[in-house]
């Protein structure tokens, strides 16, 4: 029995030299597709892994690869406390782009039972968002989803030096894989401004990458964890999980 065919809520599995990727998938019936779920700051917390099970119940199969892993501590899950903030900076600033990119192939290696022409997708969240939009740049995705995710057009973290991700050439790049690009964000995000969505429409644009940016007013970063009642927008994260599922539903019947 494969790791997608187990139909349960979610398990962590562990590759042989690579990852450990925790891995939920539909009960009952083929997946539609791979999600990979990059994860937050913070890690694969117990809000990521149950995103992985509501991408599950929608009919795909998601893995999010532990990046974190590593640094030599596997599984990180940090608290949101100023300490776990800090630990967060500091594994964030440990991150290699050959590393993301390993374990994100890793990822979709696990997903090699899937039919060839099964949808493959990248949802993250904040960092995650980075990690996918950065992955698209050296891998082929039908889709990513970058949900507020900050440092992608002028930088400002380790992982985004010599260029960012949405350079002029890491946005031609994902124009030459055939990616589309959808961004979830709020008017109020502190970390991404009108003036950087403005920037990053133009240079998809620029570049013929197919694009959409979902912009919610009143919401700010990290609206859709209703774990975090400070930031938390109930309708805007209802409205935007279904933008994304609607997108990945999209892409598999090979529709814009």
């Amino acid at each position: 029995m494969s790791e997608l065919t187990r139909h349960d809520p979610g398990h962590w599995h562990t590759t042989t030299g690579g990852p450990d990727l925790y891995v939920a998938s539909p009960a009952g019936k083929p997946a539609h597709g791979v999600v990979v779920v990059g994860h937050e700051l913070f890690g694969v917390t117990p809000w990521v892994r149950r995103m992985c099970g509501r991408f599950a119940e929608a009919g795909w199969a998601a893995i999010a690869p532990d990046y974190y892993g590593r640094s030599g501590t596997r599984r990180v899950s940090l608290g949101e406390d100023e300490a776990g903030r800090a630990r967060g900076f500091r594994l964030m600033g440990a991150l290699t782009r050959e590393g993301v990119e390993e374990d994100t192939r890793a990822a979709l290696a696990l997903a090699a039972a899937l039919p060839a022409d099964a949808p493959r997708g990248y949802v993250g969240f904040s960092l995650g968002g980075h990690l996918g939009t950065l992955a698209a740049t050296r891998i082929p995705f039908d889709l990513v989803v970058s949900v507020y995710g900050g440092w992608t057009i002028d930088g400002g973290i380790p992982l985004a030096a010599p260029e960012a991700p949405l350079s002029e050439s890491g946005a031609a790049a994902i124009a030459r894989h055939g990616t589309r690009m959808l961004g979830i964000v709020g008017d109020r995000d502190h970390l991404i401004d009108a003036d950087e969505r403005h920037r990053i429409a133009q240079r998809l644009a620029a570049a013929g990458v197919p694009h959409e940016l979902c912009v919610y007013e009143g919401a700010q970063h990290a609206f859709l964890r209703e774990d975090r009642p400070e930031t938390y927008d109930a309708g805007a994260a209802e409205d935007a999980f279904g933008r994304i599922v609607g997108a990945l539903e999209g892409v598999r019947r090979g529709g814009s």
